[in-house]
C-alpha cells in the first residue's frame, strides 16, 4: 500500500531550492529533487556552493550547521535547502541531522548519518522525510510527540525510519488553521502543506 505524500496547495506555486555544500552526489540530489516536486514543489539544484570552513570544529570533527544556513540565506528565491555530506552539530547537541531557519525560507539536512546501515532505498527515505521535516520548520511548524509524525525530533536514525514522512492529522490540521503559519507561506512566495 502506497503512503499519501503532504501536497502542497496555494495560489502561488511553492519552489525550492537544493543548495549543494561541498560535493553532493548529483544522482542522489536528483533522487532528492524528485521525492520533493511529486509533493508539488517546483524543485531546482543550484551550483555547489563550497564548505564554509570557518564551520569546521577541529576537536569534534563536525561541521556548525548555523553556518550553512547563512550561505542558504545569500540564495536568490524561494525556499532554500542546503544539503551537504558533512556532519552536523547544533548548540549543545553532538549532531543533528539538520536545522532551518523557523519560521523563515532556508534550512539544511545532512546526509552523513543519513546513510549509515543503509541500503538506498533507506537512505533515500531518511533523507526525503528529514528535507520534509525541515522544510516544515520553514513553515513555522514545531516538533510533534507523535513518533509516527514527519515533525517528531529525530534523536537518532532509529526515530528517523519509525516516523512517517508526513504529517499526522494535528500538525496538519495545525498547519492549515494556524494564520501565522499561513501567511508566512504566503509572503514567503510559499503556501501551504496539505495531507
Amino acid at each position: 500500500m502506497r503512503q499519501r505524500q503532504p501536497q502542497f496547495y496555494s495560489d502561488h506555486f511553492f519552489s525550492l531550492t537544493l543548495l549543494p555544500c561541498g560535493a553532493v552526489d548529483q544522482a542522489e540530489l536528483n533522487d532528492l529533487a524528485r521525492g520533493l516536486s511529486v509533493r508539488g514543489m517546483d524543485v531546482r539544484i543550484a551550483k555547489e556552493r563550497p564548505l564554509p570552513q570557518q564551520a569546521f570544529n577541529p576537536r569534534r570533527r563536525q561541521y556548525r550547521a548555523d553556518d550553512f544556513l547563512t550561505i542558504a540565506r545569500s540564495q536568490v528565491g524561494g525556499r532554500v535547502l542546503a544539503v551537504t555530506n558533512c556532519d552536523l552539530y547544533a548548540d549543545n547537541l553532538n549532531f543533528v541531522f539538520g536545522l532551518a531557519d523557523s519560521p523563515g525560507k532556508c534550512a539544511v539536512i545532512s546526509l552523513f548519518r543519513l546513510r549509515m546501515g543503509a541500503e538506498e532505498q533507506t537512505f533515500r527515505r531518511r533523507a526525503e522525510k528529514e528535507a520534509v521535516h525541515e522544510i516544515s520548520h520553514t513553515l513555522g511548524m514545531s516538533h510533534c510527540a507523535n513518533p509516527r509524525c514527519v515533525m517528531h525530533f529525530s534523536n537518532s536514525l532509529e526515530d528517523t525510519d519509525r516516523k512517517g514522512a508526513e504529517w499526522c492529522g494535528r500538525c496538519a490540521k495545525q498547519l492549515q488553521r494556524d494564520p501565522k503559519h499561513a501567511s508566512q507561506a504566503q509572503t514567503d512566495g510559499g503556501g501551504i502543506w496539505l495531507l
